[in-house]
């Protein structure tokens, strides 16, 4: 398709926030200019390496004929908790498209997305995710395919196809801005109160490996009390589940400090 947007059935537009990650666009560039975007915008983080200038010249190679547009940050606004958060919805504010791919730089994207692009908006979805394969697999990708047989409604995927007007409707600035992880679960929830949504295993891979289940599964359990507001007894099961008891006990620090749960 060579970044070709004329047999798209849907003009989307790609946000992408970028932090040094000359290395990995080299691969994640191509997949994702094949799926046909309309527009891409690259919110650049601090970046200190040749990524700007990578993107620029793999454009032009391809001949892509859509929207580019770079937006640099340097610092954040204060009362953001959560850098990506901020990084994120400053790009969703700046496209031109309702229809909106959020991805990062380390993500390969599966060709066969192509197809849930060309069908988003029957019945009224607003928003869909696509699971990854982290590379090298690990087991937190097959206990994450066990809980979504189980509980298929809680699966989602930081990478999504989402309409604009249905974020500006749904979400509350002040959530995005209180989250310390996981804003892009705080957009599934909002936007999943009032349409249906999707999720999608793919073959889309994540370049970035987890260095630390620990850190993680803790992580986890942060966002299960502040965001998703989960029980203790479906966190405690969770995390046996997971065999991993530092998602418990990432929930019970974070109820213990009394961390500003959203709105939701």
């Amino acid at each position: 398709m060579n970044g070709s947007v004329e047999n798209a059935r849907l003009k989307f537009s790609v946000v992408m926030p970028v932090h040094n990650e000359e290395r990995n666009l080299r691969f994640s560039l191509p997949s994702l200019f094949n799926l046909g975007p309309d527009e891409v915008v690259f919110v650049l983080d601090n970046c200190t390496d040749g990524s700007r200038q990578l993107i620029e010249h793999y454009v032009k190679e391809i001949n892509y004929s859509g929207n580019i547009k770079f937006l640099r940050v340097q610092s954040i606004p204060k009362d953001w908790n959560y850098r990506v958060a901020y990084l994120f919805r400053l790009g969703y504010r700046a496209v031109r498209n309702d229809a909106i791919l959020t991805t990062a730089a380390d993500i390969i994207m599966d060709q066969d997305v192509r197809k849930y692009i060309e069908e988003f908006g029957k019945n009224n979805v607003k928003i869909v995710s696509f699971g990854l394969k982290p590379y090298p697999l690990d087991r937190v990708y097959f206990a994450r395919k066990l809980i979504s047989v189980i509980l298929p409604r809680s699966t989602f995927s930081g990478v999504f196809l989402f309409s604009r007007k249905a974020w500006l409707e749904n979400e509350k600035e002040e959530d995005a801005k209180k989250v310390y992880r996981a804003q892009d679960t705080l957009m599934f929830r909002s936007i999943r109160r009032r349409y249906p949504a999707r999720h999608y295993w793919t073959k889309s891979l994540h370049l970035r490996s987890r260095t630390n289940e620990s850190n993680y599964y803790y992580t986890r359990g942060q966002v299960s009390y502040q965001v998703t507001k989960r029980s203790s007894l479906f966190v405690f099961l969770s995390s046996i589940v997971y065999l991993h008891p530092k998602m418990f006990v990432g929930y019970r620090h974070a109820k213990q400090m009394k961390i500003k749960r959203v709105s939701l």
